[in-house]
């Protein structure tokens, strides 16, 4: 009975194992074919589902896979539905055109549009790019994403400090472009508004075509920012939270006390025929002896080595945390977010905390004929800002001076060769309580009706609330021997409230190939701007809680001023399309505005644009096995730019005793208020205007996975506003706004993508960079040489990029005193004072003369070259994305005034210097100095300091902006949970720069709040 149980079990288990045999030996194969054009599908991923199985096809659009019976194949390509079907031999897979990539739409002004269909130049941004990136103004992020795009901006708290240039700096005035949130237009700062959390998509309308529709608002761009809603038939709440620490890593290493008393020993060497100085902290000998302490006044100060960079900053967090709920009904929905952050600056006593909710509904009614919507925005944020220059008092500050006193009061003192450099910890101290509370309220409502097919009727009514007060208290302080014992209070408020009202109706038509879309609109807005400012000295109290107008007792000052500014405008729009080959869209605008004079108060701002789709033209169908999409396109238009001040074009007065009073009584005591000019009006006054045209393509291949558009542009602004100097005989208030001015921009913007998947590995790299060239091209003749870089002589800004550079040309350091006297037999040397270890100018004219003449001009820091490299990809639920961005431009590294040389400044220096302590040392041996730092002297005379290309550097880099490594928890896990989602990711940014500038930051030049470097941990959880 055994032996025949254990033949059963044998048998069937061979007859099993048969099965399963035969099951494993199934192969799978066939071919993958596009259902529009009939060709085969190169590249398409097969998937075995449930299993780790995969593979691609063939150039043909075969595959083959061997896989248990049974098993489902899961095939996808990019830009094509994804289908699943069960494996078999001899499969005929038909994949159709996913139309979430052919109808993709975009906002684009008043109106929105099929991507496909664009006629004009826009960009838009991947928000899943920048979605993680914790930031109090989205706009930061965008700096190398977008392909014409520079944005700069520095490490404040709250990101207030970003300013934006679309294709360049389009004119002397104000270059910040227009930005559109939810239909409302506004200039204001953009993270005071919107939360990055709450947005879905920005598009930048970069050419005059696509921005026309805003007329004169539109020159320097339009950027669009649409909020999230809910989507139909969905509820969902979602969370966010991001924990942040931001490090301090953008210093440049300062001398510390014995390295600096060296190197001032040397100097003072040099500059006085060797003598040794006489020191209260370092002594008279030959070398230099560091006093224990030193008298400031009655205040006994320890010598220090402070590093004051270590002292100011340090480690700060920054929290973010979101919360959405959002609901779509089958008649309308409705979303709700909250957003709070709180970021501590690396500066100390610096903060911005920020709480912002917004609330939108769309309805519809009457079989969707009716539609009613809001979107409401409110935000209150604080700040205590960094003390005004600490960012340069910090190179300033002597590394000798303590934090503190023996007593425990401020150090400082204005003592030997100590400077009169206030006390940053002071400084920090007083801004502690110095809180600036804002307030804004920004939304619109709408209504839409469609009264009959196809047309439809929309109202939008939009308003802008901002509230600002500032409290700045100064209290009595002393330093040591300097001391103020007076303390002030100045308190300001400003109010703006803006409204907004358009009205337009839209039509929209197919009729066999032909497709037809008409906009027509007026608009009509209102801003008034009030301000007001009290100021007092002498508080009896300096408690926190005294610190009120109500409390001073001399030296009382109001000042309170208003104004407005309105504008009425006229808008059409046609697009038109026929068969989707032919592309052509017309737009114009009216404005009048409030800004301009009688004669010129309104401009007409057109513009026209085509395109051609050429792949699908008959001739190109031998090219759909790769060419999936290929469009030209060309656009020519006029936009305006009205950013002036509001009374610009009149005429202004102020009453004042001083200078516009009389006696008129004749007693010699008594004065009557008078009245004087302090602005000229021009009522001639008009429109600057910018002509711009832009001639482009876009082009998708193999199955939508390579992307390339290329754009070239030429922008001409002229008429620009500017108040050139006058006569003196026309007496106080003589200046008077003039179009008098005119700029050009030419460029190339290009961006390159390959996205594309391996078995379930799915990756993503694009490439975007945009060159752009500046010029003045015209300037007033009472200015013509002596504006920007002119010479006063024949040397003039037209021609040259706005903020170029006048001065020397620059030819080393004398190396040896050989050089020295073969430069001052060959030269007649006006200007300078050659030297051994000196900077040697170079005769630019070549009259064997060196002085002024020899000026030319140096180029300028306008970036010549702007890019952006992202990578992201996926596997399983893990998501890695890096960005590096990057910039080719010259730097002019003002720092340099510290770092290399002495001469000029009393205050720290950076340990560059060391090397020509030691090239000089070097140099009394061997009679050659070697270092490229000018050597240290107390004597200035070579002057260094003055503008040269000494100080201009390549500021050229690559950083490694973002990186993120994220985990999505799989579905199963997910249920047991009872989320819908949730990632967790860790993120740098500013991880490493490469550059050869010398300066703190070549992103940030200059004296700017320092970029942090940061680490992030976050959070999202959906329900």
């Amino acid at each position: 009975m055994k032996s025949l149980h254990r033949f059963c079990l044998c048998a069937a288990a061979f007859i099993l194992s048969g099965f399963v045999a035969s099951a494993q030996d199934l192969v799978a194969s066939g071919t993958v074919i596009d259902k529009t054009y009939g060709e085969p599908v190169i590249g398409a991923a097969v998937l075995a589902l449930g299993t780790d199985l995969g593979t691609i096809t063939d150039i043909d659009g075969k595959f083959e896979i061997k896989v248990p019976a049974g098993t489902m194949l899961q095939f996808s390509s990019v830009g094509m539905k994804t289908i699943s079907l069960e494996a078999a031999e001899g499969m005929n897979v038909i994949l159709e055109d996913d139309v979430r990539f052919l109808e993709e739409v975009v906002v684009t002004g008043y109106m929105a549009e099929k991507k496909a269909d664009l006629t004009g130049s826009v960009a838009v941004v991947k928000m899943k790019e920048v979605a993680d990136i914790p930031t109090g103004n989205v706009m930061q992020a965008l700096q190398g994403r977008v392909a014409g795009i520079n944005v700069t901006t520095d490490g404040a708290p709250g990101g207030g400090n970003t300013s934006t240039l679309v294709r360049g700096t389009t004119t002397i005035n104000n270059s910040s472009p227009l930005y559109v949130i939810d239909g409302m237009p506004t200039r204001d700062n953009v993270g005071s508004i919107v939360s990055s959390s709450d947005i879905e998509s920005i598009q930048v309308l970069k050419d005059a075509s696509s921005a026309a529709i805003y007329g004169a608002q539109a020159a320097n761009g339009v950027i669009i920012i649409t909020t999230k809603k809910a989507k139909k038939g969905e509820i969902r709440v979602n969370f966010d939270m991001s924990e942040t620490a931001q490090t301090f890593s953008t210093g440049i290493d300062l001398l510390n006390t014995r390295q600096w008393a060296d190197c001032y020993w040397q100097a003072y060497q040099n500059g006085n025929n060797g003598n040794n100085p006489n020191s209260q902290l370092f002594g008279n000998g030959s070398t230099p002896v560091i006093a224990k302490t030193y008298q400031s006044g009655d205040k006994t100060m320890a010598m220090a080595d402070t590093d004051w960079a270590k002292e100011i900053y340090s480690t700060a967090l920054m929290q973010n945390y979101n919360l959405s709920l959002s609901r779509g009904l089958e008649n309308g929905s409705s979303s709700l977010s909250v957003n709070y952050m709180d970021h501590d600056g690396m500066c100390r006593n610096t903060d911005y905390k920020s709480f912002n909710t917004r609330l939108s509904g769309d309805y519809h009614f009457l079989d969707n004929k009716l539609r009613i919507g809001e979107n409401v925005a409110i935000t209150r944020w604080t700040r205590h800002n960094n003390p005004g220059g600490i960012e340069e008092q910090l190179f300033k500050l002597m590394p000798m001076v303590p934090v503190y006193a023996e007593d425990g009061s401020y150090g400082g003192g204005y003592v030997d060769v100590l400077n009169d450099c206030p006390n940053p910890i002071r400084l920090t101290d007083n801004e502690a309580n110095n809180l600036h509370t804002y307030w804004r309220i920004f939304g619109n409502a709408y209504i839409e009706v469609e009264p009959v097919r196809n047309l439809v009727l929309r109202s939008n009514f939009g308003v802008n609330y901002y509230n600002e007060e500032n409290s700045n208290f100064i209290p009595k302080w002393q330093e040591g021997a300097r001391s103020v014992n007076t303390n002030e209070l100045e308190v300001s408020n400003s109010e703006q409230f803006n409204w907004i009202w358009t009205n337009q109706a839209q039509y929209s038509v197919d009729f066999g190939r032909n497709s037809l879309v008409a906009l027509l609109g007026i608009e009509a807005k209102k801003e008034h701007f009030n301000y007001f400012k009290a100021y007092g000295t002498g508080l009896e109290y300096e408690d926190l809680d005294y610190r009120y107008l109500d409390s001073v007792t001399s030296g009382k000052n109001v000042f309170g001023s208003a104004n407005n500014y309105s504008m009425v405008s006229y808008f059409a729009k046609l697009n038109y399309s026929f068969d989707s080959r032919y592309l052509a869209s017309v737009t114009v605008r009216r404005d009048a505005s409030s800004r301009f004079g009688k004669f010129n108060n309104s401009g007409i701002f057109p513009s026209v644009s085509f395109g051609w789709r050429l792949s699908n033209e008959k001739f190109m169908s031998s090219a759909k096995s790769w060419l999936d999409d290929l469009k030209l396109r060309a656009a020519w238009g006029i936009n305006g730019n009205d950013m002036i001040d509001n009374s610009a074009t009149y005429s202004l007065y102020r009453n004042d005793v001083n200078n516009g009073g009389y006696n008129i009584i004749g007693d010699n005591q008594n004065l009557a208020a008078g009245t004087i000019r302090t602005h000229s009006g021009n009522p001639d006054l008009r429109w600057e205007q910018t002509m711009q045209t832009n001639v482009g393509l876009d082009a998708e291949f193999l199955t939508n996975r390579l992307l390339f558009g290329l754009d070239l542009f030429d922008k001409q602004t002229k008429d620009m506003l500017y108040e050139p100097a006058y006569a003196a005989v026309l007496g106080e208030g003589g200046y008077s706004f003039q179009n008098v001015a005119a700029m050009n921009n030419k460029g190339l913007e290009f961006t390159l993508t390959w996205r594309d998947h391996v078995d379930d590995f799915n990756y993503d790299i694009s490439f975007n960079g945009s060159f752009n060239k500046n010029t003045i091209t015209e300037l007033p003749e009472q200015v013509y040489y002596t504006w920007g870089c002119g010479n006063g002589d024949d040397i003039s800004n037209v021609g040259q990029a706005l903020g170029s550079w006048l001065g020397f040309k620059t030819d080393g350091i004398f190396r040896t005193q050989k050089e020295v006297d073969e430069y001052l037999s060959k030269y007649d040397v006006q200007y300078g004072a050659p030297g051994v270890g000196r900077v040697r100018y170079a005769d630019t004219n070549g009259d064997n003369i060196i002085n002024a003449k020899d000026r030319i001009v140096l180029g300028s820091d306008q970036p010549a070259f702007i890019g952006g490299l992202n990578f992201s990809a996926s596997w399983k639920g893990f998501d890695l994305a890096l960005f590096f961005n990057g910039m080719v431009r010259k730097a002019w590294n003002n720092s340099k005034f510290y770092t290399d040389l002495w001469a000029y400044w009393s205050g720290n220096h950076s340990t560059r210097l060391l090397e020509a302590y030691d090239a000089w040392n070097e140099f009394k041996t061997t009679g050659v100095y070697t270092s490229d730092v000018p050597a240290l002297t107390t004597n200035g005379n070579n002057n260094e300091n003055q503008s040269s290309d000494f100080f201009i550097e390549d500021g050229s880099f690559i950083k490694l902006k973002t990186i993120t490594l994220g985990y999505t928890l799989p579905e199963k896990v997910l249920e047991k949970l009872h989320l819908r989602n949730m990632r967790v990711y860790l993120q740098s940014q500013n991880l490493f720069t490469l550059t050869s500038y010398t300066g703190a930051d070549p992103e940030g030049l200059g004296y700017a709040y320092p970029m942090p470097r940061t680490f992030t941990f976050g959070l999202s959880i959906g329900l």
